[in-house]
């Protein structure tokens, strides 16, 4: 499943190239790097980076008045995008080192001394205990360690679970780091799921796992395949909506 990235697109007319080099740009207020990309390519696209900045993508031959163009018929887009990366942002200044997510739970981080380094998880709190004080990135390794090794556990299980029940059996497992995507199956039938999905509740993780099994007999996003995910997952919609409204929190540390 690929993380959002979201592009609108447009023809440009054809007229002579101007400076290839990526240029700072004012447009409306707006700051916009734009960026001529040598490939073939006809379409001027948009997209928002992980610090927020927009990025202007066209064809070499592309002329400024046509880029003002372009961003002033995606006003719209571009400060809906530019409102859910500051609410995003808002969101992890909130949590970081006050909570962490572990199978959709949000458990307070608690610290205390001891003789020997270990992570326990209870039902509202996951206490860390620690022989040396841990700055912020100190802690977040160690937190992200535990989780890797809670979902290296905890994938596999559900995986074999679900391919029994559905009947849907893929040529293995490998669980990865990903920034921009929950899951993916290949054509070789091995899937690979992001470790991060630890983090999400249980129900979410067996859609994203059902979402990836059902590529195995229909690699695409057809009505054929969202009828499979549906035999197997009645809620996968409530599951892909929880998803979109908490997965860019999640992927993103």
């Amino acid at each position: 499943m690929a993380g959002l990235k979201a592009l609108w697109s447009n023809r440009p007319l054809k007229r002579s190239p101007v400076n290839r080099q990526s240029r700072l740009l004012a447009i409306d207020g707006l700051n916009v790097i734009w960026r001529l990309s040598a490939r073939r390519t006809r379409s001027l696209a948009l997209k928002l980076d992980k610090q927020g900045q927009v990025i202007a993508m066209t064809p070499m031959a592309t002329q400024l008045y046509e880029l003002e163009r372009f961003i002033r018929s995606r006003n719209e887009w571009i400060y809906s995008q530019l409102t859910q990366f500051k609410k995003l942002e808002a969101k992890k200044r909130e949590s970081r080192g006050q909570i962490l997510w572990f199978m959709g739970d949000q458990l307070a981080i608690e610290l205390q001394r001891g003789a020997k380094n270990k992570i326990q998880a209870g039902p509202e709190s996951i206490q860390i205990t620690t022989r040396q004080p841990l700055d912020e990135s100190k802690l977040d390794r160690r937190l992200n360690n535990w989780l890797r090794a809670q979902a290296d556990q905890e994938l596999p299980r559900r995986l074999a679970l679900l391919s029994r029940q559905t009947g849907m059996q893929g040529s293995g497992l490998q669980i990865k780091s990903y920034t921009a995507r929950w899951g993916s199956c290949r054509h070789d039938g091995l899937i690979q799921l992001n470790w991060k999905l630890i983090k999400t509740p249980p129900e979410v993780i067996n859609y994203v796992i059902i979402h990836e099994l059902s590529h195995l007999h229909n690699f695409n996003h057809s009505p054929a395949f969202w009828a499979q995910v549906a035999q197997h997952c009645p809620a996968y919609k409530r599951n892909r909506e929880w998803l979109k409204e908490n997965g860019r929190l999640l992927i993103a540390r």
